[in-house]
């Protein structure tokens, strides 16, 4: 019988996010900084896009922006805690929404609401904070 072992040299796999985002301007702009800075990101252009893929591939994380077609973001954030392959998933709302801060504070901690236009440093200050710097 073959026996495998993993050598110390083993690399780990760079965590991956889900940006899921109908502007394709902000969601190259996120793509770019996380990049930039070691993630491995998958995106999503709405909200049935996003869910396939976060069930498909469970990031470490997900950007999320509210007001998208066919699925919003809020039914999204409903599905994806619902669902039991999804339900752990830290989400982060990045929304130009006034009012999302009240809306998700409850749910998620108005800590996780990054309103547009968003500071990258304090983007990922937040990404880091739930899953570490990428490997």
């Amino acid at each position: 019988m073959e026996t495998w072992v993993l050598s110390d040299n083993f690399a780990a796999m760079p965590k991956r996010i889900l940006i899921v985002e109908d502007e394709d301007a902000v969601r190259e702009l996120e793509k770019f900084i996380l990049e930039s800075h070691g993630y491995d990101v998958m995106e999503a252009r709405d909200g049935l896009e996003g869910l396939a893929k976060a069930e498909f591939r469970k990031p470490d994380l997900i950007l999320l922006d509210l007001m998208m077609p066919d699925v919003s973001g809020g039914r999204m954030y409903d599905e994806m805690k619902d669902h039991r392959i999804t339900s752990g998933i830290p989400i982060i709302v990045v929304t130009g929404k006034p009012d999302a801060h009240q809306m998700f504070d409850e749910q998620i901690g108005a800590e996780n609401v990054i309103m547009k236009p968003f500071d990258a440093e304090a983007l990922l200050e937040r990404i880091e904070g739930h899953i570490g710097k990428p490997e």
